[in-house]
């Protein structure tokens, strides 16, 4: 991935609540792909991938109960988590946020790794793991291939330039399912939960996303941003639909490598929304979105302006108190019911890709 592209902003951590509950909703997946893992034996150590990491946070519950499943089956085995992410994240944080005393790694034989590389590369020796998790991480794009004009989103393009996203959106998933057929033993698992769109495109986000777009053409118009800033600025993502998810693992080679055990579509509640219908609080609403956004997409959209997201550059201090002013005024409009693919397969014995 390019530089900013799929970077996570600071303080990811503390504002992904709907990414939290989007990982939720595949635990139970998660706990019946490690039932029937099989397992090593002979004191070697489970291997595991929480491929897209971002600072951690996020993967302390799930592989918490990967490796309290396993040693359920086998106690005392050891258990390798090895977290990935591209060369951008924020690896002190992730550091932190293992190092911390009450995360899984402080068990005794858990052992905890980080790589910095795209997953859409190859990441570990073939045959190595057991058990490979990816978290509302796979919808980021290797690159971009065209700008989306006078949009910043998957959503809102149209054309030769949405086709030329999805053909890239599908070439990066044959990549990953590739790999991870190469580096996944015989019978290990694939947990995949993945950002999804309707079969009409629609995310769920598409509200926020108009007032994003709103808020820099207000910063055209009062000459902080250029039109070509604005036309460089891309979220470099692309949410599949379940056919774009599930095709390849049903033909073509990867359904060779996988067997699809378990699929299923969801749309998530917007937890920062109904806090706010619960307790009214407008002001602590606006900040929350604005503060998620930023974390998840704001090193990716100011890169090709200069700023990069940074706090302090005065045209993202502009944007993020515009952006905030735009929820407190419409804040139904703001809310954002994600929809997200989960999948579950199981590595066959068919010979790896080459």
């Amino acid at each position: 991935m390019s530089s900013g592209s799929g970077v996570m902003g600071g303080g990811y951590g503390r504002h992904s609540a709907a990414q939290h509950v989007g990982i939720g909703t595949a635990l139970g997946m998660l706990d019946r792909a490690v039932a029937a893992l099989p397992l090593p034996e002979g004191g070697r150590a489970l291997r595991v991938a929480d491929l897209g990491c971002a600072s951690g946070g996020n993967a302390l519950e799930p592989m918490a109960r990967v490796v309290s499943a396993a040693r359920e089956r086998a106690p005392g085995i050891p258990v390798a988590v090895t977290h990935t992410d591209i060369r951008g994240n924020d690896f002190n944080a992730l550091v932190e946020t293992l190092a911390a005393p009450d995360a899984y790694p402080a068990e005794a034989g858990v052992f905890a790794y980080a790589e910095a590389r795209s997953f859409f590369s190859p990441l570990f020796p073939p045959g190595e793991l057991h058990l490979a998790w990816s978290s509302i991480a796979v919808h980021w794009l290797s690159r971009v291939p065209l700008p989306i004009p006078d949009h910043v989103y998957c959503s809102g393009a149209t054309g030769s330039v949405r086709e030329a996203l999805r053909e890239r959106s599908a070439a990066d998933w044959r990549s990953f399912l590739r790999h991870r057929a190469v580096e996944l033993a015989p019978g290990g698992r694939l947990v995949v939960v993945g950002g999804a769109a309707t079969d009409d495109g629609a995310s769920g986000a598409e509200g926020l996303f108009g007032m994003v777009v709103a808020e820099l053409r207000a910063r055209i118009d009062d000459g902080q941003l250029s039109g070509d800033g604005f036309a460089a600025m891309t979220v470099p993502t692309w949410n599949r639909t379940s056919g774009e998810f599930l095709e390849p693992l049903r033909r073509g080679p990867a359904s060779d490598w996988f067997g699809l055990e378990e699929e299923a579509f969801a749309e998530l509640p917007d937890p920062v929304h109904d806090r706010y219908v619960r307790d009214g609080d407008l002001d602590a609403y606006a900040r929350e979105v604005t503060a998620s956004f930023m974390a998840a997409f704001g090193p990716s959209l100011f890169t090709g302006t200069g700023a990069g997201g940074g706090a302090e550059d005065p045209l993202v201090r502009s944007f993020r108190a515009g952006l905030a002013e735009r929820i407190r005024a419409h804040p139904g409009d703001a809310r954002t019911n994600w929809r997200v693919q989960l999948l579950r397969a199981a590595r066959t014995d068919a010979p790896p890709p080459r």
